[in-house]
């Protein structure tokens, strides 16, 4: 059954490779592929910047440490 069908294909295939029209279409499908492609990856490039994860120093930057506003020390 499996051979069957494998010898089948086989023999389609084989058919269409020996038909132009078949080559053409192909042709023609294979360069809408590439265009499809080439407009996506163009887009995915247009994407912004990822931002910059603040760190524990931007976070606290204004903040001052080690002095207290009272004065007073243990």
């Amino acid at each position: 059954m499996f051979s069957d069908r494998l010898e089948r294909v086989n023999r389609l295939r084989q058919q269409a490779m020996n038909n132009p029209d078949f080559l053409q279409a192909a042709k023609q499908h294979e360069e809408t592929l590439q265009q499809v492609e080439q407009h996506f990856e163009a887009k995915r490039s247009r994407r912004k910047p990822l931002k910059r994860q603040k760190t524990l120093a931007d976070i606290f930057e204004q903040a001052e440490f080690g002095r207290r506003p009272d004065d007073v020390t243990h």
